[in-house]
């Protein structure tokens, strides 16, 4: 259930229509990259705003920790960051698309993306009534008493290895493309009170980061939420210019870990003569706890791998952590 009655419709959800109209507003119409830019970042919050109206704690978890941290982090940096943009001409004047071919793509786009939407909706009314009484009779079994968390790791659990494995296989092409060239001359110098915040607010994440971690199993939170406010944490703390010891060394493998675990855990079903992903042997918490922890590793390196790439395209992972060539 939202913050109002479901057929209530209050000032809250007119507020929200039109901050969220006027952010979409402010990234197309406004020719102006930090003007963009901070449209996006205002369109993350009211998101999670609107997520938490309609009830799904999890997902405005998931777009407060993505939408205002990792994806905030990497936008920032791109509009300070100093360097030339690829595709544009010697004579400094930037590419434009006809007006025609931006005003089909938004019209072509805008109509998919509203008929598969429509789509879903339409599926999800038609079969929600029969979701909660399925999904109550078979909780017990999954050792865990949040729906969610439950839904992602049991009734699923083959959809969430594969979303999981979609980002380790990010983290791998982020090290791919890096190169062997030395960390550029930092260009952006960030205000020196930005230190004393990040010496304030780390604590602060790491808190938030290990509670969303263990609470997730009875209520709204889990291993995504988690690992995306650990991987906002190690951003702020690589701004600052504060280099944890060994995260260079320790990249790569907690990027694995976690899919690694997880086909690990499916295996025992199979090896016990039940389906693969099904957690047998009478534990079933403690298999997901821990494939959940191990998740949360491997969220955390994939997503901080993808900001490193972004901030410093063409730079080796390993000088980009400041810690020196491997």
């Amino acid at each position: 259930m939202g913050l109002l009655p479901d057929d209530a419709v209050g000032i809250l959800d007119v507020l929200l229509s039109v901050l969220l109209l006027g952010m979409v507003l402010l990234i197309v119409a406004v020719p102006d990259r930090r003007a963009q830019v901070g449209g996006l970042l205002g369109l993350g919050a009211v998101l999670s705003g609107v997520w938490l109206r309609l009830g799904s704690v999890d997902v405005a978890l998931a777009e407060a920790a993505l939408g205002g941290g990792v994806l905030s982090a990497i936008l920032v940096w791109l509009v300070l960051a100093d360097r030339r943009i690829p595709g544009r001409p010697a004579d400094g004047k930037p590419l434009r698309a006809p007006g025609w071919l931006k005003a089909g793509t938004g019209v072509l786009s805008g109509a998919a993306i509203t008929v598969v939407l429509g789509s879903v909706v339409l599926r999800a009314r038609q079969a929600g009534p029969q979701w909660p009484q399925s999904l109550s009779a078979e909780m017990a079994g999954t050792g865990v008493e949040h729906d969610i968390t439950a839904v992602l790791l049991a009734f699923r659990a083959y959809d969430t290895l594969l979303e999981s494995a979609v980002l380790l296989f990010s983290g791998i092409v982020a090290l791919a493309l890096s190169g062997d060239s030395e960390p550029p001359a930092r260009k952006v110098r960030l205000p020196s009170v930005f230190k004393w915040f990040v010496s304030v607010a780390a604590p602060v994440l790491l808190i938030l980061g290990l509670w969303l971690l263990f609470v997730g199993s009875s209520d709204s939170g889990g291993a995504f939420q988690s690992g995306a406010v650990f991987a906002g944490l190690l951003i702020l703390l690589r701004l600052a210019e504060i280099r944890p010891p060994l995260l260079q060394r320790l990249l790569v493998p907690l990027l694995i870990v976690g899919v690694v675990v997880f086909v690990g855990m499916g295996l025992v079903g199979p090896l016990a003569g039940e389906p693969w992903l099904t957690w047998v042997g009478g534990q079933p918490f403690l298999m997901i706890f821990t494939i959940e922890v191990f998740l949360t590793l491997g969220i955390t390196s994939g997503l901080y791998l993808l900001y490193l790439a972004l901030a410093d395209p063409g730079q080796r992972i390993s000088t980009a952590t400041g810690e020196g060539k491997a």
